[in-house]
């Protein structure tokens, strides 16, 4: 899914990121596919984790999208 999620155009992932439940979907689906496809990483786990359960994942899903505009990998991600 991470690298279906960028081969998209810059501008279609930073407007998916932007829209509120959108977004939360698309870093949820791209953060715990990225942890299923290496499992030994512990920190793909915990931010899986912390984008699943925490209210204020909208502020990482923020630095995401401004990080796509930057043409950067998303936080954390290879």
């Amino acid at each position: 899914m991470v690298e279906s999620f960028n081969k998209l155009n810059k501008i279609v992932k930073f407007i998916l990121l932007l829209i509120p439940f959108v977004g939360w979907i698309v870093e949820l689906i791209v953060r715990w596919s990225e942890f299923l496809k290496d499992t030994s990483n512990i920190l793909n786990l915990v931010i899986a984790i912390v984008y699943t359960l925490c209210g204020w994942a909208w502020v990482l899903q923020l630095i995401d999208a401004v990080l796509v505009l930057l043409d950067k990998p998303m936080l954390f991600l290879k």
